[in-house]
């Protein structure tokens, strides 16, 4: 009778325990979805329509050209339909643009500007950066700096039209289409850093900039130095901003490989938290970004991205960049475009899977 007694407790202890179970797993997949619907409901608030440009010439002819720009004859803009999105496992290229909008801007010049190339066949992935004052044709407007084409379109053409134009250019320059674009401001690039921890940076030597902008308010033109020692090392968010941005230690072509190494150590930061932690804090990544980052990636193309992930080759992420070596000097010494046949061949390299230039 005792026997029967203590299996009978023990039969109910282990229906007890299965229930708690149950019920715990039934509140962990209710919370997993709750964060995947708030996620999805950030991602959809970042992801802009891709506009049509198809302007005559009359508005750009009568505006003012901006001081800092070489202008050639403006001509009317061509109809600019949205680049058609790629197919299967067709490659895809992705302009990667940060802005130096400060507090209360909405729009400014783009002071990162990246594209990133993603072979879904090969896993190949890799990253061509343009020096910001690198002088551009931006269809209508002339010969401009590279920097100031998002602003111009924006500013010009209308609101959404900036990421357009830059698309455009850029895929002239280079000779290869532009599919996406995806824009973050200072804000949103120091939260996203921060939100993995911090990233680790091997600075490669002493970086010593004594006007490095303090950007306190619109308007502030004070300055500040920052110096950084050669090493290893882990940067937060904001000490992370100030080293992709400086550039008075060297020049812009230092910067452009500042802001890869960047990248490539938030990739590999995100990778080392492990794939079911980021699962499970998708939506404080999308929540912390949703009011600084726009792009016109559709949630689709997401999805096809992220599966794909696997696939990729994340450890070797080949770097380029439109260097010293490859440049025209226009008349002024500051003022320079790229040698179009250097940019073919690195452009080449870039997508037929060539080694970067040392």
């Amino acid at each position: 009778m005792l026997l029967i007694r203590h299996h009978g407790v023990r039969r109910r202890f282990i229906l007890a325990l299965l229930g708690v179970v149950a019920l715990a797993g039934i509140v962990a997949i209710a919370r997993l979805g709750f964060e995947w619907k708030q996620a999805l409901d950030d991602v959809d608030a970042m992801i802009v329509t891709p506009v049509v440009l198809a302007l005559t010439p009359e508005p750009i002819l009568n505006a003012p050209a901006p001081a800092d720009a070489l202008v050639s004859a403006a001509s009317a803009i061509p109809t600019i339909a949205p680049t058609a999105a790629p197919e299967n496992d067709d490659p895809v290229n992705i302009l990667l643009l940060g802005t130096d909008a400060r507090a209360d801007e909405e729009i400014s010049r783009t002071d990162a500007i990246i594209l990133l190339h993603i072979n879904l066949r090969t896993g190949r992935v890799s990253m061509l950066s343009f020096p910001r004052d690198l002088m551009v044709d931006a269809p209508g407007f002339g010969r401009r700096k590279i920097n100031s084409v998002y602003l111009l379109g924006e500013t010009r053409l209308g609101k959404g039209y900036g990421a357009a134009l830059l698309k455009r250019t850029v895929s002239d320059l280079v000779g290869v289409p532009v599919h996406y674009f995806a824009l973050i401001n200072f804000d949103g690039f120091r939260k996203v850093i921060d939100l993995a921890g911090g990233i680790f940076i091997d600075v490669p030597r002493v970086i010593d900039d004594p006007f490095y902008p303090v950007d306190a308010f619109p308007g502030d033109t004070r300055t500040m130095r920052v110096r950084f020692e050669p090493g290893r090392q882990w940067m937060d968010g904001e000490r992370a901003l100030i080293y992709a941005r400086t550039r008075h230690a060297d020049s812009d072509f230092g910067r452009n490989q500042r802001q890869q190494q960047v990248l490539l150590a938030l990739i590999e930061r995100v990778r080392e938290h492990g794939l079911i932690s980021q699962i499970n804090k998708i939506d404080d990544y999308t929540s912390a970004l949703r009011d600084y980052v726009r792009t016109d990636l559709p949630r689709s193309e997401m999805i096809r991205l992220a599966r794909a992930a696997t696939r990729l080759d994340l450890d070797n992420i080949q770097r380029y960049a439109i260097d010293s070596r490859m440049i025209i000097t226009l008349g002024n010494p500051d003022t320079f475009a790229a040698d179009p046949e250097a940019v073919r061949e690195i452009v080449d390299r870039m997508i037929a899977g060539g080694a970067p230039a040392p």
